[in-house]
This record gives C-alpha cells, sequence and structure tokens, in this order.
C-alpha cells in the first residue's frame, strides 16, 4: 500500500529491507576491495546470477585514484546514505497532479543510491515500472560510466542546494486569463481562442550546438509521457542522454505520476556530470569537469505517431501539440520574472522515433512559444537546436519569411490548421497569399 498522511496524498512508500540485504549494505560500510565488493553489490540487487558486466567494465575504465576512491571512499559513503534514508524515511509527497516538491542534492544521491543497490520498490501502476539501476550495471557500460562519474564526482560541499521537481497543469486563470486576457474561452481547446491571437510573433535563433549546450536556460526534454522513458533500461535518445548525463533528472522518474495531455514537468537546478559522443547505440561516455549550469529540464512529451505519420495533420493533434509546449514554455504562476527570462533551448521535438513531421512541430512551437510571451516588451529567447541536422541548417530563411508574412499568432495559426500532408508545411504556408 502507498503510505498516506492526514490529507489522503500519496506519499513516497520506502522500501523495508531484509535482514539479509541489511547485512550485505552494511558490509559496505567499510572499505572493499573489487574482488569482495562486486559479489555483495551483485547479491543486493538481486539479479538471479546475472553478472554486472556493465559496471564492471565502468570501472575497468576508471584511471586508477578514481577507482581506488570508488572502492574506498564512495561505494561506503553510498551504502550509508541509503541506510541513513531508510532510517529517516522523509516523508515526500509523490507528484500526482500539480504542485512541486523540493530535494536536497544530497537527498537525490541517497535514493539514487538506493536505486544502484537496486532497493527501490514500485510506487503506484501509473508510474514507471523500472527505477533501479540492475538493468543498466548488468548491460550498459556506457551509461553504467555516467553513473559511476556521478557518484565518485558529486561534490560535499554543494549537498545542500536545492533541486524542485514542478508538476504544472493547466489553469485557465493562468494559462488564459493572463495569455490571452481578451478571451471567453474556458479551454485551449478554443480554437477562436487562438485563432484571435494578436501576439507578434517571436524571432527563433538556430544555432548548430546540442540543446544542452546552452547555459543558463531550459532545456526541452523530448519527453515520454511515462517520465525518462527508457533511461533506466535499453533507451538512449535524447531524453535518455539527458538524464543520463544529469543523473539527478532521475528523480523526477522516481516522484511523478504518468503525464496527461495537460501537464508537464519541469526540474530545476540540475548538474550535468558527464559529456557523451554518439546517439542511441553509438552513445558513449565521455569525461568532463562536472558543472553547476543552472540547468533547468522542461519534460515534454510529445505524440508518437510512428504508426501513422500523417495523423499529426489533423486539426485536433495539432492542437494538443500546441496546448502542450504552450503549458510548457509558460511555466508556472509562481515562476520568477528571471526563470520566466531563461531561454528556452529546444529542437527537433518529438521528430526521432515519434516520426514528427519537423517543419510542422517547428511552427507549432513557434506558436507556443509567442503565445507564452507576457507582453510585447518582454525579451524571451527561444534557441533552436540544428546540431549535426543539414536541413534544419538551411531552414531559418523559410522560418523568417513565415513569420514576416503572417506576424500575429492568430494568422499563423488559422493557415497552419489547413495544412495537410499533401504538401510540405513550408512550402504550404509560404505559397498561400
Amino acid at each position: 500500500m502507498i503510505q498516506m498522511d492526514v490529507k489522503e496524498k500519496k506519499m513516497y512508500k520506502f522500501p523495508t529491507l531484509s535482514q539479509r540485504q541489511m547485512d550485505l549494505l552494511t558490509k559496505l560500510l567499510s572499505q572493499q576491495d573489487r574482488q569482495n565488493a562486486l559479489p555483495i553489490i551483485n547479491a543486493l540487487t538481486g539479479n538471479n546470477g546475472a553478472q554486472l558486466r556493465g559496471l564492471d567494465t565502468a570501472i575497468s575504465a576508471l584511471d586508477k585514484n578514481h577507482r581506488d576512491m570508488f572502492f574506498q571512499y564512495v561505494l561506503p559513503k553510498m551504502a550509508k546514505y541509503a541506510l541513513d534514508m531508510l532510517e529517516l524515511s522523509p516523508k515526500k509527497e509523490l507528484l500526482i497532479s500539480e504542485g512541486s516538491i523540493d530535494f536536497t542534492r544530497k537527498e537525490i544521491y541517497q535514493f539514487l543510491s538506493l536505486s544502484f543497490f537496486g532497493l527501490l520498490v514500485t510506487q503506484d501502476e501509473k508510474f514507471p515500472d523500472t527505477y533501479n539501476l540492475g538493468h543498466i550495471l548488468q548491460t550498459d557500460a556506457e551509461k553504467s560510466k555516467c553513473y559511476l562519474y556521478y557518484f565518485i564526482m558529486a561534490s560535499p560541499d554543494l549537498e545542500n542546494e536545492i533541486i524542485t521537481v514542478e508538476r504544472i497543469a493547466f489553469n485557465a486563470d493562468y494559462h488564459i486569463n493572463q495569455f490571452f486576457p481578451n478571451s471567453q474561452a474556458k479551454i485551449l481547446e478554443d480554437a477562436q481562442l487562438w485563432s484571435n491571437c494578436e501576439k507578434s510573433l517571436q524571432t527563433i535563433e538556430f544555432v548548430d550546438q546540442k540543446i544542452e549546450e546552452q547555459q543558463n536556460s531550459i532545456l526541452v526534454d523530448f519527453a515520454n509521457k511515462y517520465v525518462g522513458g527508457g533511461v533506466l533500461s535499453y533507451g538512449c535518445v535524447q531524453e535518455e542522454i539527458l538524464f543520463t548525463i544529469m543523473p539527478e533528472n532521475i528523480i523526477a522518474v522516481l516522484f511523478c505520476k504518468v503525464l496527461d495531455f495537460h501537464q508537464v514537468v519541469i526540474v530545476k537546478n540540475t548538474i550535468r556530470y558527464s559529456d557523451y559522443e554518439g546517439y542511441a547505440n553509438s552513445f558513449r561516455f565521455v569525461q568532463r569537469q562536472p558543472k553547476n549550469m543552472n540547468q533547468n529540464i522542461l519534460v515534454l512529451d510529445a505524440i508518437n505517431y510512428k504508426n501513422n505519420p500523417d495523423k499529426q495533420f489533423q486539426q485536433n493533434e495539432i492542437m494538443r501539440e500546441i496546448n502542450k509546449a504552450f503549458i510548457g514554455f509558460s511555466l508556472s504562476q509562481s515562476a520568477k520574472e528571471e526563470e520566466f527570462l531563461y531561454p528556452i533551448s529546444t529542437g527537433k521535438w518529438g521528430c526521432g522515433v515519434f516520426k514528427g513531421n519537423t517543419q510542422l512541430k517547428t511552427i507549432i512551437q513557434l506558436l507556443a512559444f509567442s503565445a507564452s510571451t507576457k507582453s510585447e516588451n518582454q525579451k524571451r529567447r527561444m534557441i533552436f537546436s540544428t546540431f549535426k541536422d543539414k536541413q534544419l541548417q538551411f531552414i531559418k530563411k523559410d522560418v523568417d519569411h513565415i513569420i514576416g508574412k503572417y506576424k500575429t499568432v492568430g494568422k499563423l495559426f488559422s493557415q497552419l490548421m489547413k495544412v495537410t500532408p499533401k504538401y510540405g508545411v513550408f512550402e504550404f504556408l509560404l505559397g498561400q497569399k
């Protein structure tokens, strides 16, 4: 059963360890060598005899100083932090609906230590079914290197810093009354709300960089509706990579229920610990000095169109994606002005395995971003990453022409709702008189 407090809110459920698990974890409080430690970790994770090949390979790749540090200091620290967390079992509310929860970096380190030892348990049927690192430690050396490096390099000096996980849901008083003040609409699906919007279309800055290279920004996570997607299993595309090189984001996987259509999640103040090369099967860990770039992750789930790509051109589908992006780009009513002015760093949202049309998704994000400005004088920036996509490096001219032609959100929205898969989106928009 999920623990409940007096307000009948669902609280995070901590595991109850068996005596054998307690004994194994206690053994790791003292310094261990590699030969003794790996069987203990393997027994804790309950892998039924499976070997921790991913972890073993990751440890072998460490230089001697880091390897000695892991067994002599880091592993005992992880065991202690895991035991301390279980003893305290702090009351933490699951993010079922709108709300936010604060964690210290130390608390997240404790949760991830429990995950490393395979000790976390299922929370709710609408949560991801993978929440421990066991699969990665068994099979994925490159992801294992990223998590191992996090455990080694996380600074004790930063343990009291706060990371906030915020779940934002549609709120008419905020999303309509403040951004569409003259509208009588009650829901974002009202086409008149959008077609009557006279806000100016904002410019998009196109850069040939990775999304996560933008400092002091809001990074758009091309998310699965289950936050984190396959990050703790086989997945290794944009969302999973983002969460792997910034492991503190895993706390959102542990605490966030599956997202509804009108909900997004923001994880604030995460540190990037690793760099990488490649993508999917070619992903490789690259060591870098951890740096606090004050990055905020906007978890924005797109619809999966891989079984029917033409469906995304239907009006209700376009409307859903615009509204999802708009709620995300609008942040929350409690966001400070400085947060609101962080650049939005995005790219081909939903255009990978979900088979979104790149031109369509670009215009959808343009509309959502332009509508999310609170005034004509507000200077917000959207930065669109074209990293290694030669086609996207040449679309700036078309997008600028579209902005110059339609000028307002309402006019572009009205024309976009007439688009069909028969023509290219830019071609259709630029060809209309």
